[in-house]
């Protein structure tokens, strides 16, 4: 299971594997929020951008990253890498 915490700490987004989801909990209530869902086959590593407004999934078994709108929830696209991603590092914006 991955997780990452939102750039202003208030979100915690949770990789549920064969789900194909992402459990979003808020922080200060320590409840999830809301479930995003269809992300891809058993996303494992996962990030966020700089400024909060997208995730990044690794699916292993679909051979794949998911970019996903925070804003909307929904995955704006799948990118196939050839192997089985199963981490994802996102570099801070300079």
């Amino acid at each position: 299971m991955g997780q990452q915490l939102s750039p202003d700490g208030l979100q915690l987004f949770v990789t549920l594997g064969r789900a194909k989801s992402i459990a979003v909990i808020d922080v200060e209530g320590q409840a999830v929020s809301r479930i995003l869902d269809d992300i891809g086959m058993r996303p494992w590593g996962i990030g966020i951008s700089a400024d909060g407004r997208k995730l990044f999934t690794a699916n292993g078994p679909s051979g794949d990253v998911s970019i996903v709108d925070l804003g909307t929830g929904r995955t704006d696209a799948r990118i196939a890498t050839g192997g089985s991603p199963w981490g994802v590092a996102v570099a801070p914006r300079k």
